[in-house]
């Protein structure tokens, strides 16, 4: 008996013996890793739906969730946000269906984080801005696992984090809503400086400190290096 028979008869003895929990968490993180056989997988996916769900303040019903994606954007939102805790895998017939479903942008973009986040291998279809793009989350970047995010806070952290904390905390928070709403594409690393000045600018422009910003920047030798278009300008988020 190899690794995946083991591991289904360990989930046979859980279910029978009612301990959900358990058996859910398990079957969970199996579903997660890079590679499993495809009759493993089914027969995960044939145990999560055996385990019962309840409709509680931390856990939206299948029902719910399915029902919530026909309504307008908050109730899409709700629905999101309840499949975080959820994985994906157990709804790869309905998520086209729900990207094709989403009444605004904030919805495709978080929807588009969560498959990123679990490493899905489907291919999917989605509109931003009238282009249509066509994606498989496993071979996008997380915004939280990128190079190009974490090279821009290197930046920001060498101008900013000494002289001024919590604007360098507010740039921060920034460039992970910048990142956010460029997936599923990635900031490249030959851009990461000039995002980071572009968003020094951002927040000195909304916390009406420009002359200030500048001054500092130039200071620490820090230039635009390159035009960088902000996302954040769109006012989605």
């Amino acid at each position: 008996m190899d690794y995946y028979d083991e591991c289904l008869k360990k989930l046979e003895q859980m279910l029978h013996e009612e301990l959900f929990d358990e058996a859910a968490k398990l079957i969970d993180e199996e579903l997660k890793m890079p590679y499993i056989p495809n009759y493993f997988e089914e027969k995960l996916i044939q145990f999560r739906k055996m385990i019962p769900l309840t409709d509680t303040s931390n856990q939206m019903s299948d029902e719910k969730i399915y029902d919530f994606f026909k309504k307008d954007e908050a109730h899409q939102l709700m629905a999101i946000q309840a499949l975080q805790k959820r994985n994906l895998r157990m709804y790869s017939d309905s998520i086209q269906e729900w990207f094709d479903e989403a009444k605004s942008e904030l919805v495709v973009l978080s929807l588009t984080e969560i498959c990123i986040s679990q490493r899905l291998n489907e291919e999917y279809t989605i509109v931003k801005n009238g282009l249509e793009i066509r994606f498989v989350p496993s071979v996008c970047t997380h915004p939280s696992e990128s190079n190009g995010v974490e090279a821009s806070l290197t930046y920001l952290k060498e101008w900013l984090c000494q002289e001024n904390p919590s604007f360098y905390q507010l740039c921060v928070e920034c460039v992970f809503k910048e990142a956010f709403l460029r997936l599923p594409f990635d900031i490249e690393e030959e851009e990461s400086e000039a995002m980071a000045f572009a968003i020094v600018m951002y927040v000195a422009d909304l916390m009406k400190c420009e002359n200030e910003m500048k001054k500092l920047l130039s200071e620490k030798n820090a230039s635009q290096k390159g035009c960088f278009e902000l996302l954040l300008y769109s006012n989605i988020i």
